[in-house]
């Protein structure tokens, strides 16, 4: 198992979508401290890549950071709240990533290894039901540039860029006795030709009788399909858990020879400690 700095990172981001921000707190709570900080622990099984069909897993602790400025946010979904919002849309950043598959994964045998790979760029929701609504429906588009570090000394190189399209809602009234916060979420990804190929090109000196070489294509890029609830113990402790289904079926990369399967099962859980806040509070933010 990986216990590299940039695996850590990665997979820190990815819980922090788990555990959405506000379900800390009372949702009758009118203000919230200006910052927190605390501590995940968690576990997620993900595969190589979309596609493989060797999966990884990783347990690790990671410390999160909760700001609730006027200016900067820094919460579930990243850094927001730095360009334009009002009661329908909001701008801010959108951050992805993926760890460095296995050096032993069996489709890949005898090439270069996959670095681990950071995603950022631009972001814009509009939200259906406004943003003041305590359980939102919104959607959203992405564009980010993709970059691979190597975990063993963190040279970089630019790997393309990927975006998306996706509806997320997150209901926080369902179960609000049991103090349970459920979220889904659909989407469809599309990237170009060079993020492609970096996951599923075959050279020609990599090609074997049962890889031949292939050059992969730009464009629509899998389907997903999200869910994962979160529960509030007590004031300072929460768990959560979550799973997503990939599909690569009709993907300009699905007849890649890397593509051993054309869908991708998630799943990952997490315990949170609240460790410390300010006394400073503000107004409980809009989602």
């Amino acid at each position: 198992m990986k216990l590299r700095f940039i695996t850590w990172m990665l997979c820190s981001a990815f819980f922090v979508t788990v555990a959405p921000a506000d379900e800390f707190e009372d949702p009758k709570q009118e203000e919230l401290p200006l910052w927190e900080i605390g501590l995940f622990t968690g576990a997620a099984r993900i595969p190589d890549y979309r596609g493989s069909d060797e999966y990884t897993t990783y347990v690790f602790p990671a410390p999160y950071l909760i700001y609730r400025g006027k200016i900067l946010k820094a919460d579930r979904d990243g850094v927001k709240g730095i360009f334009w919002a009002n009661d329908r849309f909001e701008t801010g950043i959108s951050l992805s990533g993926n760890p460095p598959p296995d050096e032993d994964n069996r489709a890949r045998k005898g090439m270069d290894d996959l670095n681990a790979i950071i995603e950022f760029g631009p972001q814009l929701k509009y939200f259906i039901n406004e943003r003041k609504n305590p359980d939102p429906l919104f959607l959203t588009a992405a564009i980010r540039a993709a970059i691979s570090v190597d975990t063993d000394n963190l040279h970089t190189g630019y790997q393309g860029f990927c975006g998306g399209l996706k509806a997320v809602y997150r209901n926080r009234s369902w179960l609000e006795n049991q103090k349970i916060t459920l979220g889904t979420a659909v989407g469809i990804d599309f990237v170009n030709r060079d993020y492609a190929g970096y996951f599923y090109d075959v050279s020609p000196a990599d090609a074997t009788p049962s890889r031949p070489a292939y050059q992969a294509d730009g464009g629509y890029a899998g389907f997903s399909f999200s869910v994962n609830a979160t529960k509030r113990i007590s004031e300072r402790w929460m768990v959560a858990a979550y799973y997503r289904w990939d599909n690569l079926s009709g993907a300009a990369c699905a007849d890649s020879p890397l593509v051993k399967t054309e869908n991708n099962h998630i799943i990952g859980c997490a315990l949170i400690w609240k460790i410390h806040r300010s006394e400073e509070k503000v107004a409980r933010p809009t989602d």
